[in-house]
Protein backbone atom coordinates (compact mmCIF):
# COMPACT_ATOMS: atom_id res chain seq x y z
CA UNK A 1 0.00 0.00 0.00
CA UNK A 2 1.23 3.47 -0.85
CA UNK A 3 2.28 5.67 2.04
CA UNK A 4 2.05 9.14 0.60
CA UNK A 5 4.32 10.54 3.29
CA UNK A 6 7.29 8.63 1.93
CA UNK A 7 9.58 9.15 -1.01
CA UNK A 8 8.35 7.86 -4.36
CA UNK A 9 11.85 6.43 -4.81
CA UNK A 10 11.39 4.29 -1.69
CA UNK A 11 7.97 3.08 -2.78
CA UNK A 12 9.19 2.18 -6.28
CA UNK A 13 12.60 0.84 -5.16
CA UNK A 14 11.92 -2.51 -6.84
CA UNK A 15 12.68 -0.84 -10.19
CA UNK A 16 16.42 -1.54 -10.37
CA UNK A 17 16.90 -3.00 -13.83
CA UNK A 18 15.68 -0.90 -16.75
CA UNK A 19 15.18 -3.40 -19.58
CA UNK A 20 13.04 -1.31 -21.86
CA UNK A 21 12.79 2.41 -22.37
CA UNK A 22 9.59 4.11 -23.41
CA UNK A 23 9.82 7.04 -25.79
CA UNK A 24 8.38 10.09 -24.08
CA UNK A 25 8.61 13.19 -26.27
CA UNK A 26 11.10 14.66 -28.74
CA UNK A 27 13.70 11.92 -28.36
CA UNK A 28 13.59 11.55 -24.58
CA UNK A 29 13.21 8.09 -23.06
CA UNK A 30 11.74 6.97 -19.74
CA UNK A 31 12.88 3.96 -17.77
CA UNK A 32 10.18 1.49 -16.76
CA UNK A 33 10.23 2.91 -13.23
CA UNK A 34 9.80 6.52 -14.34
CA UNK A 35 7.07 5.50 -16.80
CA UNK A 36 5.17 3.66 -14.04
CA UNK A 37 5.48 6.51 -11.56
CA UNK A 38 4.37 9.12 -14.10
CA UNK A 39 1.28 7.09 -14.95
CA UNK A 40 0.28 6.36 -11.37
CA UNK A 41 0.96 9.83 -9.96
CA UNK A 42 -0.10 12.00 -12.92
CA UNK A 43 3.25 13.82 -13.04
CA UNK A 44 3.85 14.09 -16.78
CA UNK A 45 4.13 17.84 -16.19
CA UNK A 46 7.23 17.15 -14.09
CA UNK A 47 8.82 15.06 -16.85
CA UNK A 48 8.17 17.82 -19.36
CA UNK A 49 9.94 20.32 -17.13
CA UNK A 50 12.90 17.96 -16.66
CA UNK A 51 13.19 17.33 -20.39
CA UNK A 52 12.63 20.82 -21.73
CA UNK A 53 13.47 23.40 -19.04
CA UNK A 54 16.17 25.75 -20.27
CA UNK A 55 18.99 26.23 -17.78
CA UNK A 56 21.36 29.18 -17.61
CA UNK A 57 24.41 26.92 -17.83
CA UNK A 58 23.14 25.17 -20.97
CA UNK A 59 22.76 21.45 -21.55
CA UNK A 60 24.36 19.09 -19.04
CA UNK A 61 25.10 15.42 -19.66
CA UNK A 62 23.92 14.48 -16.15
CA UNK A 63 21.28 16.31 -14.14
CA UNK A 64 19.88 15.38 -10.74
CA UNK A 65 16.29 16.52 -10.23
CA UNK A 66 14.43 16.50 -6.92
CA UNK A 67 10.81 17.40 -6.29
CA UNK A 68 10.19 17.84 -2.57
CA UNK A 69 7.04 18.80 -0.68
CA UNK A 70 7.32 22.12 1.13
CA UNK A 71 3.84 22.25 2.63
CA UNK A 72 0.45 20.93 1.59
CA UNK A 73 0.34 20.79 -2.21
CA UNK A 74 3.36 23.07 -2.65
CA UNK A 75 6.57 21.47 -3.93
CA UNK A 76 10.05 22.74 -4.63
CA UNK A 77 11.75 21.44 -7.76
CA UNK A 78 15.51 21.67 -7.91
CA UNK A 79 18.06 20.53 -10.48
CA UNK A 80 21.76 20.11 -9.75
CA UNK A 81 24.67 19.19 -11.98
CA UNK A 82 27.32 16.61 -11.16
CA UNK A 83 29.33 19.16 -9.15
CA UNK A 84 26.31 20.04 -6.99
CA UNK A 85 25.67 23.45 -8.53
CA UNK A 86 22.01 24.41 -8.73
CA UNK A 87 20.91 24.72 -12.34
CA UNK A 88 17.19 25.27 -11.77
CA UNK A 89 14.91 25.92 -8.83
CA UNK A 90 11.21 26.74 -8.68
CA UNK A 91 8.08 26.12 -6.65
CA UNK A 92 5.02 24.35 -8.04
CA UNK A 93 1.56 23.35 -6.84
CA UNK A 94 0.66 19.73 -7.56
CA UNK A 95 -2.62 18.26 -6.34
CA UNK A 96 -1.91 14.95 -8.13
CA UNK A 97 1.58 14.09 -6.87
CA UNK A 98 0.98 12.81 -3.37
CA UNK A 99 4.42 11.54 -2.33
CA UNK A 100 6.70 13.75 -0.24
CA UNK A 101 9.48 13.65 -2.79
CA UNK A 102 10.99 12.04 -5.84
CA UNK A 103 14.48 12.09 -7.31
CA UNK A 104 14.96 11.61 -11.06
CA UNK A 105 18.27 11.43 -12.86
CA UNK A 106 18.49 12.75 -16.41
CA UNK A 107 21.42 11.19 -18.26
CA UNK A 108 21.60 12.48 -21.80
CA UNK A 109 18.11 11.84 -23.15
CA UNK A 110 17.23 9.16 -20.56
CA UNK A 111 15.23 9.68 -17.36
CA UNK A 112 15.88 7.04 -14.72
CA UNK A 113 15.43 6.40 -11.02
CA UNK A 114 18.64 6.51 -8.97
CA UNK A 115 18.20 2.81 -8.14
CA UNK A 116 18.25 1.96 -11.85
CA UNK A 117 21.62 3.60 -12.49
CA UNK A 118 23.99 0.60 -12.12
CA UNK A 119 21.96 -1.57 -14.48
CA UNK A 120 21.51 1.39 -16.84
CA UNK A 121 25.30 1.73 -17.14
CA UNK A 122 25.64 -2.00 -17.87
CA UNK A 123 22.90 -1.77 -20.50
CA UNK A 124 24.55 1.21 -22.20
CA UNK A 125 27.94 -0.52 -22.17
CA UNK A 126 26.42 -3.63 -23.75
CA UNK A 127 24.64 -1.58 -26.40
CA UNK A 128 27.85 0.29 -27.20
CA UNK A 129 29.79 -2.97 -27.44
CA UNK A 130 27.12 -4.46 -29.73
CA UNK A 131 27.17 -1.44 -32.03
CA UNK A 132 30.97 -1.48 -32.16
CA UNK A 133 31.10 -5.17 -33.06
CA UNK A 134 28.36 -4.73 -35.67
CA UNK A 135 30.29 -1.88 -37.24
CA UNK A 136 33.46 -3.97 -37.32
CA UNK A 137 31.55 -6.87 -38.90
CA UNK A 138 30.16 -4.50 -41.54
CA UNK A 139 33.68 -3.27 -42.28
CA UNK A 140 35.01 -6.84 -42.48
CA UNK A 141 32.20 -7.82 -44.86
CA UNK A 142 32.91 -4.84 -47.12
CA UNK A 143 36.63 -5.65 -47.18
CA UNK A 144 36.08 -9.26 -48.26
Amino acid sequence: MKNYMQSANDYYRHFIQPRDFIEFQSGFFLSEGIFRISGETQCQWLLQIICFQQKASGIQLVEFWKLKRKEGLEYELQCKDSSGSILFENTFISPDFLFNEITIWKIGSYLILPGEYNEFVKLIKNETANHTSKSMDDIKTKLN
